[in-house]
């Protein structure tokens, strides 16, 4: 018996597929050790995600793995991630496509990410010590991307930056000899004038100088109210879109920031509190003098209650629904999580917060309804939607989503120019006003299966632009109109059949 089960298992393993191959760094060619090798089936291929690292002398090998198709991407510190097949940095990875028995041997070239380098200037051309630099995507409005300090001599280095186009700033300092206000590279105070600073993969961008402003900077100071039964300090912080300034308050709930530059904030106050639960609090600023009286008052983490409704009025099992959110503030949006809810409830920290309902077959969200959503900018009902929570009060703050049991779908299968279809091949689907030519909402993605075939479920009546192609990842509205999309209109409880031609730039 045991012979036997020898046999039928060496007899696998002589049908099974193998991966091969080596890492290296792009630029020298020399082998890189223990980079992290992800091997995925595409949906279709039996079995699971298999990881190995590569040896000392940059080699891996997967074990024996079905006859399918493969996604491969490589990770390892300091290096951007890479993927087998792609074609430039941030393009999607092309399978690898195996036969019974068969192997493959890859050769996988890993390059840095950018980086950018300069000196902090006073007026004489002297460098500034320990001065804080921020560096912001040049969007509208500028997405902080990091931050750091000068070194002794004013010299900083910003790296793990994407290829982009970015905007540097420094952020205000107080100095004995004097303050030092926010301004962008080149010595400009407003972000219309700033100058664009270009980053490339595996290049660092050298000489982006800044000589501050002279300027005035003002005291943020006053007191946490903490319940007796925290009887802990609170942590404050104050935001601006250079980035967040964390400090702890005294026994006496006293606290008292850096010297700050003129401006809008946001000041958050959080204590471990008690069996209730953190408490917390949140308070919008203008710094434009002196403002050592601020009292903010923490209490429990208000109870945010979310009710889910069908389009006749009926209630639906909040059990069904996944709520995704992330934190808002004046430096970007923060990481996406999954609310979990209790009876349709959750404690959230005060402040702001968008909303948003993981995509189901069953529904999609046709109107929302939360605290301070009138107030606030409204896109899509299926998008991010943003609400405010002042702080606690004796009623939970009621967020509604709306949302329709009939909902669209996409399907279709991607082929190549020889008319056969593409497993693996990434799809985008872009929710999209036709007269206003604006993206409406995070463009949605799926990957074709073995045979070539992608689904979108969950969609919300309207225009929308499709695109299957290898070159990008997650593509930019323009990126998408310069690729020539296919625009399909979708239509409630429809399912939209639509066939794609793989979209390769020549």
């Amino acid at each position: 018996m045991r012979l036997c089960l020898l046999l039928a298992l060496t007899a696998g393993m002589l049908h099974a597929a193998v991966i091969r191959g080596t890492v290296v760094e792009h630029q020298s060619g020399k082998v890189l050790a223990r980079a992290l090798v992800v091997v995925t089936p595409v949906q279709g291929t039996p079995g699971p995600a298999i990881s190995v690292r590569t040896n000392s002398y940059g080699a891996f090998e997967t074990p024996a793995i079905p006859a399918g198709a493969y996604l491969v991407s490589v990770a390892r510190r300091s290096f951007a991630p890479a993927l087998y097949g792609q074609k430039r940095w941030k393009a999607p990875g092309i399978p690898v496509v195996l036969e019974e028995a068969q192997s493959a041997f890859l050769n996988i070239r890993m390059p840095r990410f950018g980086s950018v380098t300069g000196i902090i200037l006073d007026e004489n051309d002297v460098g500034l010590p320990e001065h804080d630099v921020v560096i912001y995507r040049n969007t509208r409005p500028p997405q902080l991307v990091a931050r750091v300090k000068t070194d002794d001599r004013g010299i900083y280095r910003i790296a793990g930056l994407e290829p982009g186009h970015y905007l540097i700033r420094t952020v205000g300092k107080q100095y004995e000899e004097g303050g030092y206000l926010p301004t962008f590279y080149k010595e400009v105070a407003a972000v219309e004038q700033a100058y664009q600073v270009d980053v490339e993969i595996d290049r660092e961008t050298n000489d982006v100088n800044v000589r501050p402003h002279p300027g005035l900077l003002f005291t943020v100071a006053g007191q946490a109210l903490v319940p007796v039964t925290s009887a802990q300090p609170a942590l404050l912080t104050l935001i601006s879109d250079t980035g967040p300034e964390s400090i702890s308050s005294d026994e006496n709930g006293n606290f008292k920031f850096n010297p700050t530059a003129p401006g809008r904030y946001e000041l958050y106050a959080t204590a471990p509190g008690d069996r209730r639960g953190p408490v917390g609090a949140y308070m919008p600023l203008e710094v434009e003098r002196d403002r050592t009286d601020i009292r903010i008052g923490l209490r429990t983490y208000p109870q945010v209650q979310f009710l889910f409704q069908d389009d006749k009025g009926q209630p639906i099992d909040p059990g069904t629904i996944q709520v995704l959110a992330r934190r808002k503030d004046l430096s970007g949006d923060g990481k996406t999580e999954t609310l979990k809810l209790s009876k349709g409830a959750v404690q959230l920290a005060p402040g702001r917060w968008d909303m948003a309902l993981a995509p189901t077959p069953k529904y999609y969200a046709e109107a929302f309804r939360g605290p301070g959503a009138e107030s606030m900018e409204r896109g899509r009902a299926d998008g991010w939607n943003e609400l405010l929570l002042p702080g606690a009060q004796t009623a939970p703050y009621l967020v509604t989503f709306r949302l329709s049991s009939s909902p669209g779908q996409l399907h279709g299968t991607v082929t190549n120019a020889g008319h056969d279809a593409v497993p693996g091949a990434p799809v985008y689907l872009e929710a999209y006003d036709v007269d206003a030519r604006k993206r409406l909402i995070d463009v949605r993605e799926a990957r074709t299966d073995t045979r070539g075939q992608y689904q979108f479920y969950g969609l919300a009546p309207g225009n929308y632009r499709i695109l299957g192609t290898f070159e990008f990842q997650a593509p930019d509205s323009a990126t998408m109109e310069a690729a020539g999309p296919r625009t399909v209109k979708i239509e409630e409880g429809r399912d939209t059949p639509l066939d794609l031609d793989l979209f390769a730039i020549r």
